[in-house]
């Protein structure tokens, strides 16, 4: 009699204490403290007849949010073998083997998975989650086709787009986004997918329309902002693209794409010391990008610098940011022709016509094709009074110029009056 009341008593003791350890559980649990809710399990797991498959389900849920997803995969190996076709236990492993990059892994219990629940659709879009992942963007946007047919879900089409768009399909890509907007009109992240197919299709007005139409309702939309403003200055609408990034400034945005194209607005209207200012800023948060070199040079060379009361000379930072311009190139013939280009022109419009000439040699070096360069150094030789060296190259233009062109016309009378100077020298 006594040996059985020391049997219940044991049992009813271990009774209570595991109700206090499932207490404790529960509480760990409702605080999001996993790291002892593992302990409280594996105290749990010790005792004889416990739920070995729930308690390791629950065990690597735990770990899994403490990023210990090798350790989750580990538990839910022990009991796998005891109910192998257990959906929980399956699809849990399944994302331990998703958070540790085991995709091969993951993939094949997804679809094991979908096989045998074939209208639970949770399982595809896993599969077409990690395909996407992998870069099988074709596979992902069959799997995807699956999943819409039983339920239209925006992210899904959206992935069908983003598939199309990775392969190239730009046409069949805009298809969903258009779906995914008509369930979503102000979805931001759709917009701008959208609107970079357009843009790279120089198809500005579209953008322009439906950018404008969203920041009518959300006119203060940090990530639409740009894009209507980008789209605005590709339109060559200047003014309008200034406003939009003046605005984007006033909300706090110092970035450098800000500073960017603002200075690139105003450097296309000509207004050279505004567009010098702000280049200047963009400059100062990055100075890796040749272009906003090249672009800031070009800017200061219209800023000459006075010498003396009604003479100027080059500014001697446009000289400089475009021997750095020249410096970050990898050699490009056209860019070379280009930075070259306008570093003749700099010394052209303060009248320093040696220098001019040299980079007009050096330009056409380049790019034989641009002949005007031909005509220009004819005028530099003209002006500093070499009338010979000026026919001469003024002679070469006319072999290759295109009769009846500005150009050839102003080659014409350039020869005519050397001539003429010529002649006056000649018999004086």
């Amino acid at each position: 009699m006594r040996l059985l009341y020391s049997i219940t008593a044991v049992i009813i003791l271990a009774g209570v204490m595991n109700c206090h350890a499932q207490d404790r559980l529960q509480k760990a649990l409702n605080v999001y403290d996993y790291r002892t809710a593992v302990h409280v399990i594996d105290s749990l797991m010790a005792v004889e007849n416990a739920d070995s498959i729930g308690l390791a389900l629950q065990k690597a849920r735990c770990l899994r949010k403490l990023y210990r997803a090798e350790e989750a995969a580990s538990a839910l190996a022990e009991v796998l073998h005891i109910d192998q076709y257990n959906i929980e236990l399956m699809a849990e492993l399944a994302e331990c083997h998703t958070q540790t990059g085991n995709t091969e892994d993951a993939f094949r219990l997804y679809s094991l998975l979908s096989g045998m629940q074939p209208d639970n659709i949770y399982f595809k879009i896993c599969q077409a989650r990690i395909l996407y992942r992998e870069k099988q963007y074709g596979e992902s946007i069959s799997v995807c086709m699956d999943i819409i047919q039983k339920d239209s879900i925006p992210e899904i089409l959206s992935m069908i787009g983003d598939g199309y768009k990775n392969l190239g399909k730009a046409d069949s890509a805009l298809v969903y986004y258009d779906h995914v907007l008509a369930r979503r009109p102000g979805h931001t992240s759709t917009i701008s997918k959208k609107a970079d197919i357009l843009l790279a299709a120089k198809q500005y007005d579209p953008v322009i329309e439906m950018t404008r139409n969203h920041l009518e309702d959300a006119p203060d939309d940090m990530t639409i902002l740009p894009i209507y403003g980008l789209a605005l200055h590709l339109k060559e609408c200047y003014p309008l693209s200034i406003e939009t990034f003046e605005h984007q400034r006033e909300l706090g945005d110092d970035s450098y794409s800000v500073y960017y194209y603002l200075g690139l607005n105003h450097y296309m209207m000509d207004n050279w010391p505004r567009a010098v200012k702000e280049l200047e800023t963009a400059y100062q948060i990055d100075s890796s990008d040749v272009t906003l070199v090249y672009q800031l040079a070009h800017a200061k060379s219209h800023m000459p610098v006075r010498t003396r009361m009604e003479d100027y000379s080059l500014n001697p930072e446009s000289e400089r940011l475009y021997a750095k311009a020249l410096d970050m190139l990898k050699p490009s013939p056209s860019m070379m022709h280009n930075i070259y280009g306008s570093m003749a022109m700099a010394r052209h419009r303060v009248e320093e016509y040696e220098e001019a000439i040299k980079y007009y040699e050096l330009s056409y070096r380049y790019n034989p094709k641009n002949i005007s360069a031909l005509s220009s150094i004819g005028y530099c030789y003209e002006r500093l009074k070499k009338y010979d060296k000026a026919l001469e190259y003024y002679e070469r233009y006319l072999k290759v110029g295109k009769p009846g062109s500005s150009g050839y016309k102003f080659v014409e009378e350039g020869i005519a009056y050397l001539k003429q100077e010529k002649f006056m020298e000649e018999t004086e």
